[in-house]
């Protein structure tokens, strides 16, 4: 794979400037992995750690089971899978094996797996990682999936520090997805988790939810092209902020996500006016923003792409004002400004704040005017607080908070949108308006 193959698009909201210390100059840097069909297999390494505590016992583990068997059926014969199982006690159900010799013992393996116990959540997950240390740092993508359906309530439980190891294994080459189970688990601790190790964060409502979220990771794994992304501000890079929850590496370098082929990964900046005609009027570089996006390819090798945002005109703060916006760069944008509106009613749904929840949702509703998919799931999130319905409220907001500010996208999406239409994307692409029901079903 050629670095050529990594695009980047970097398109400021207004292509001009105007010297006021009012208004910010927005940009948006979309990543995208364009190649065809043909694109090298990024081999895996993946670790299915799976919840068999009590309170699985019943459909929750047998659809864990049939969403194992699902997951596993989609890899390829040459990537490696283990299985580790846990409750308050930790089993390596089976070791990492190459998916060929794997599948004819699953079935077997899975009937012996039995619920009981408490929740050690973090042995679990750290075990996972374990099997997979021998093989991280080199060509293949190593994975650790985690499933619950509750609270950790054994061993180590708190959240900073279960992040900090997850995050520290992460920057090694062992990433973390999280898919909740339910409504028991405890959604901070499983986003968190995942924002800590550079994976998905997902959740089923019900048991037949749960195929889902697999099936959107599998599709995600199995395409994958450019890992371990990072972006980088160059020079006297100024006071810019990064608007979506990406972490930073150090100053001026943040992580991005994983890109799989025919998709987008973006980052929104803006960085105060007179700071960026300042820095384009550097004669060195003449842009108020050079980039460079640094990823390992399927084979494992380092490229490094740079871009830089077009020298851009100032004018009248009149000028300014009345030039239009970027369609696409002002919705995601508005997605961002959209997501921190979700996290505060996450908060307001935790305390029962009814009425500062239906302000929220009236507030989210007003950005959402122009945005069908984003109307679709305020529809959702009322019908939710006229039911009191906190568990689910949090639940959605959470997650669709988390999806909002740091999703994969199709190559030049759309601002139309259909239920219908979404069911053919690629699972791991689809917008959703409820984040833990399968797609196209109804509440």
């Amino acid at each position: 794979m050629q670095a050529e193959q990594l695009n980047i698009t970097i398109t400021p909201l207004k292509p001009i400037l105007t010297n006021s210390a009012k208004k910010e100059l927005q940009v948006l840097v979309r990543v995208a992995a364009k190649g065809g069909v043909s694109e090298s297999h990024t081999p895996l390494s993946v670790a299915l750690v799976l919840d068999r505590s009590g309170s699985m016992r019943g459909a929750r583990l047998e659809a864990a089971k049939a969403a194992a068997i699902h997951f596993i059926d989609q890899l390829n014969p040459n990537d490696e899978v283990c299985l580790v199982t846990y409750d308050e006690q930790v089993t390596v159900t089976l070791p990492l094996t190459k998916v060929s010799g794997f599948r004819p013992l699953l079935p077997e393996i899975l009937s012996s797996i039995s619920s009981g116990g408490s929740t050690n959540l973090h042995a679990g997950w750290l075990e996972g990682a374990q099997q997979l240390a021998p093989q991280s740092g080199g060509s293949r993508m190593c994975r650790v999936v985690l499933l619950s359906d509750g609270k950790a309530n054994a061993g180590l439980q708190d959240v900073r520090t279960i992040c900090d190891q997850v995050s520290q294994l992460a920057a090694a080459g062992i990433t973390t997805t999280t898919v909740g189970i339910g409504l028991d688990f405890n959604e901070y601790l499983m986003t968190e988790v995942a924002i800590a190790g550079q994976g998905a964060a997902m959740y089923g409502d019900r048991a037949e939810d749960l195929i889902e979220p697999l099936e959107a990771e599998v599709g995600l794994l199995k395409n994958l092209v450019w890992r371990e992304m990072s972006l980088q501000i160059h020079g006297e890079f100024g006071h810019w902020t990064v608007h979506n929850p990406y972490a930073a590496i150090e100053p001026g370098q943040w992580r991005l996500p994983s890109l799989a082929n025919q998709s987008e990964a973006w980052i929104a900046l803006s960085i105060p006016m007179p700071e960026a005609i300042t820095a384009q009027s550097d004669l060195s570089n003449n842009s108020a923003l050079q980039i460079s996006i640094r990823a390992k390819n399927a084979d494992g090798d380092v490229h490094v792409v740079r871009a830089s945002l077009p020298h851009l005109p100032v004018v009248s703060l009149q000028e300014f004002n009345d030039h239009s916006e970027d369609e696409l760069v002002g919705r995601r944008f508005i997605e961002i400004e959209a997501a921190e509106i979700k996290r505060q009613a996450y908060r307001a749904a935790g305390m029962r704040q009814w009425a500062r929840l239906s302000q929220l949702l009236d507030k989210l509703e007003a950005k959402a005017n122009d945005n069908p998919w984003l109307s679709e799931t305020v529809v959702v999130l009322r019908r939710l607080l006229e039911a009191r319905d906190q568990a689910r409220l949090e639940k959605e907001l959470m997650y669709a908070s988390h999806s909002l500010s740091s999703r994969l996208t199709e190559l030049d999406e759309g601002i139309s949108f259909s239920q219908r239409g979404e069911l053919d994307k690629a699972a791991f692409l689809r917008r959703k308006t409820q984040q833990g029901r399968r797609s196209g079903s109804d509440m």
